[in-house]
Parts: C-alpha cells; sequence; structure tokens
C-alpha cells in the first residue's frame, strides 16, 4: 500500500498539466492562421479551374431551343407488288448479237453506198482490180458491194463478209441491172438464201438502184455441192 502511494506522486510528476496542454493547443491554432492568411497560401490551398464559356447568338439560342422535326418513316414496299415492267428497249438483246429475221418482204434501197466505199483508203486494191476486169464481171462485183453493205445496214444481226449472186441459181444481166434469184451470202461462218436485182451506173462509177429478199438459212450439207465455205482459204 506505501509502495503504490509512493508511485503516484513520480506518475503525476511525468504527466502534462492542464496548462500544457492547452499552450500547445494554442499555438496549433494560430500556426494554422499564420498559414491560412500567408503567401504560402497557393501552395497549399489549389486555384480554381477556369471555366469555358460560349457566346451565343439569339438564333442559335433559338435554334438550339426549338424541338427536332419528326422524323416520317419510309412505308416497306408490300411483299405481293409485282416488279415493273422493264422499259421498252432495256433488258433486250443487243443488235450485235441479235437473232437475223430471214422472214422480212423485199427490201427496196433508198441510199446506196458501193460508190462511197470504192474511195475508202482500204478499197485501192478493189479499185484497180476493177479497173481491169471487162464490163460484165465488174456489174456483179459492184452488185456483191453493194449488197453486203445493204445486207449489213438492214438487219444488224447479219456480219455478211461474202456475197456469192449465182451460188443456188443462174443470174441474169440487163444492160446494167443484175438479177439473181439465187443468191447467197456468208454470215458468222453460215450461209443463207438471198435473192436481189441490182442497177449500176453507166459508168460502173456506183449504183444507181438496189431491191434484195433475205431468204433461209442454207443447211451445211448443201454447201458442198453449191461451192460454199465456211471460211475462206487462205484465212
Amino acid at each position: 500500500m506505501s509502495d503504490a502511494l509512493a508511485l503516484a506522486p513520480s506518475l503525476r510528476q511525468r504527466l502534462p498539466g492542464w496548462g500544457t496542454l492547452a499552450s500547445l493547443l494554442l499555438h496549433l491554432g494560430l500556426a494554422a492562421c499564420i498559414l491560412l492568411l500567408s503567401p504560402l497560401r497557393p501552395l497549399v490551398v489549389p486555384p480554381p479551374q477556369p471555366v469555358s464559356v460560349e457566346i451565343v447568338t439569339e438564333q442559335q439560342y433559338q435554334a438550339v431551343e426549338a424541338p427536332a422535326p419528326p422524323v416520317l418513316a419510309t412505308p416497306a414496299p408490300a411483299q405481293d407488288e409485282a416488279p415493273p415492267a422493264p422499259q421498252s428497249g432495256v433488258g433486250t438483246t443487243p443488235p450485235s448479237t441479235a437473232t437475223p429475221k430471214t422472214d422480212r418482204g423485199v427490201v427496196t434501197a433508198t441510199q446506196f453506198y458501193a460508190a462511197a466505199m470504192l474511195r475508202e483508203p482500204g478499197m485501192a486494191r478493189i479499185r484497180a482490180t476493177l479497173g481491169r476486169i471487162d464490163p460484165g464481171e465488174r456489174l456483179v462485183q459492184l452488185c456483191n458491194i453493194e449488197g453486203l453493205e445493204q445486207i449489213r445496214r438492214a438487219d444488224p444481226g447479219f456480219s455478211p463478209d461474202t456475197l456469192v449472186a449465182y451460188a443456188m441459181a443462174d443470174m441474169t444481166t440487163t444492160g446494167f441491172t443484175l438479177s439473181a434469184t439465187g443468191g447467197a451470202f456468208r454470215s458468222r461462218r453460215k450461209w443463207y438464201r438471198i435473192a436481189f436485182q441490182c442497177t449500176v451506173a453507166g459508168d460502173y462509177s456506183g449504183v444507181t438502184a438496189f431491191s434484195f429478199k433475205l431468204g433461209d438459212a442454207i443447211p451445211q450439207d448443201q454447201w458442198e455441192a453449191h461451192d460454199l465455205n465456211a471460211e475462206d482459204a487462205d484465212e
């Protein structure tokens, strides 16, 4: 008991008194006030961040405040609706690959092309040949040149490269006119019948009249009998 009482004064001496504690708190408070008021405060308290401000006009403000127009949905097409019919000329076979028409009647030409064709630079050899042959043969060759171009223009489905006026039957000539009732022309390695009548100018410079009628394809088993070939021998 006496030992405990002896220790008590020593503990009271080691513990700080209320006066010391109050003094410590006072100093801390003064230090905080000095820190808040000193120039070092910006280093402790971060400055406020700048605010971005955009200036708008009255029209822009009204445009923002105005309600957006309603979006109209496009109606879906009916499932059972039939597709539109193609327009004329759309989706048809191009003229270069069209099936040739041989069931036409007699075609009477109103324009003639042999004279202009012979004036082309590429026809120089043929011009020279025509100048050396007799008038009867010249009549035939002029009519053949005219006939090929007339066929080509009459039906783009054909691409004629050879015409033989006497292939299937004999031809006849009267003055400057040639009549061929059994002619044949070749197009894309096939032969077709043709009947035509052709009249040339008196000086054999060109054709002045031409009429023709296209016929059916000639069966291939008849070609050899009429000296008709799919292509020229030198090709």
